[in-house]
């Protein structure tokens, strides 16, 4: 992934390493600064908007020891007597790796920050799940206090495939609620002239018109909006597209743009003004994601355009109409507010 980007990096964006506590725990951050030259690295509290922690189930005894002897939590203990015996006769049961719930504090974090930043690591970020409101200003002091560079906030729906639909789509905190505990304790802490991250805000969010009102929102301190399950279905959905093309099944829908790629893929022209001709090697899905985000952008500068904000960080509330009562509350923030 890191020499993908790399080869055809215009100076814009990055690839982060996530890193949760067993990740630290094994040295990950480490070899991904020496032998990778991994430039960012985000630290997980929590899985992000779950507020859980994931486990997996294990194939056997074997793969339990190994895991427990890279100081994973395994249960049952594949080293109890017990359990070996037990497993011997086939009566054992399944075996889980878990993993801990989040380690972070200040006494730790800041000083580990500098121990990274030292080994040439040049970008530090957070992602925070949707926990208790006191946990989230807790977040942003200590992101205040690292010199951090950015904060994810996580909200529900969110995530992108790695825990089960109901937990990805309805657990956690929903980012509208969320976003207004955020911007209330960003306009406390500014109070007291503490610096603040840059501040993001994902979970949920798929066209234009969601960013645009998520940062209109934000009141200038929600600076991004992050959007990941969108853009993963973007690339399935062009790459499954690309190989009907390719096999001469096209959709009927599709069929009246043309047969080829160069014809259905309408933004493949605007690919290769920054790329040159090698972008029409690209494959279907990488042309699909970038057609996806070209739409992101273009919608969310014409929405600024239609309110007379030439900027982005120009947006505020003043840009927003409530259409429901629950909306009218949060844009006066009484609801969640102070």
């Amino acid at each position: 992934m890191l020499d993908a980007f790399r080869k055809y990096d215009h100076g814009y964006g990055q690839i982060i390493l996530q890193c949760n506590v067993e990740d630290d725990l094994l040295g990950i951050p480490e070899y991904a600064i020496k032998n990778e030259n991994v430039e960012g690295i985000e630290f997980k509290f929590g899985q992000s908007a779950k507020g859980t922690q994931p486990a997996k189930r294990l194939k056997d005894i074997n793969e339990a020891l190994k895991k427990y002897q890279l100081g994973n939590i395994v249960h049952p203990n594949p080293t109890d007597p017990k359990i070996i015996k037990a497993y011997e006769e086939g009566i054992c049961p399944n075996f889980y790796v878990y993993s801990r719930l989040p380690l972070w504090n200040e006494e730790y974090l800041i000083p580990r920050i500098e121990e990274l930043r030292n080994l040439g690591l040049k970008n530090i970020y957070f992602k925070m799940a949707g926990y208790d409101p006191m946990d989230l200003e807790r977040v942003i002091r200590l992101g205040s206090k690292a010199s951090v560079d950015m904060i994810t906030f996580d909200g529900a729906g969110g995530g992108s495939g790695y825990s089960p639909c109901k937990m990805m789509n309805e657990w956690g905190l929903p980012t509208v609620l969320m976003q207004n505990i955020i911007s209330n304790i960003i306009k406390e802490l500014k109070k007291e002239n503490i610096w603040i991250p840059a501040i993001t805000m994902t979970g949920g969010f798929a066209s234009e018109d969601h960013v645009f009102k998520a940062l209109a929102y934000g009141n200038g301190d929600v600076t991004a909006i992050g959007i990941c399950r969108a853009a993963m279905a973007a690339a399935m959905t062009s790459k499954k597209v690309g190989k009907m093309i390719k096999d001469g099944n096209i959709p009927d829908y599709l069929k009246q743009y043309g047969n080829t790629i160069e014809e259905i893929y309408g933004d493949l022209p605007d690919l290769r003004a920054i790329y040159g001709k090698e972008a029409n090697n690209f494959p279907p899905g990488a042309i699909g994601v970038f057609s996806y985000l070209n739409k992101i952008a273009f919608g969310l500068k014409h929405f600024a355009a239609l309110n007379r904000k030439f900027n982005i960080d120009l947006l505020d509330r003043s840009d927003l109409i409530p259409l429901t009562r629950e909306a009218h509350e949060l844009l006066k923030g009484s609801l969640f507010g102070e």
